[in-house]
């Protein structure tokens, strides 16, 4: 079951927007990690995150159990879980 998530974003992606829009509206619990930042970077280094936005989705139990890079992709996650 999808516990929260983390969504990495930067100010100059064009997709991003979009996709943070779905996340806020899901009323999911999550953070919003602007990865061009060096603490963003450092996070998203951790969870080998290669493309911005990249939504991560944990468990209960603190487990991946889904990424996903656009609003589809979001949406058969969620569909899923």
């Amino acid at each position: 079951m999808l516990k929260n998530f983390l969504l990495f974003t930067t100010k100059t992606c064009p997709k991003c927007p979009e996709v943070k829009r779905f996340m806020e509206e899901t009323g999911l619990e999550g953070v919003f990690v602007d990865a061009s930042t060096p603490e963003g970077l450092d996070e998203a280094r951790k969870y080998s995150v290669a493309q911005v936005p990249t939504v991560i989705f944990f468990d209960e139990n603190g487990k991946t159990i889904g990424k996903a890079n656009n609003v589809d992709e979001i949406k058969e996650i969620m569909n899923k879980t």
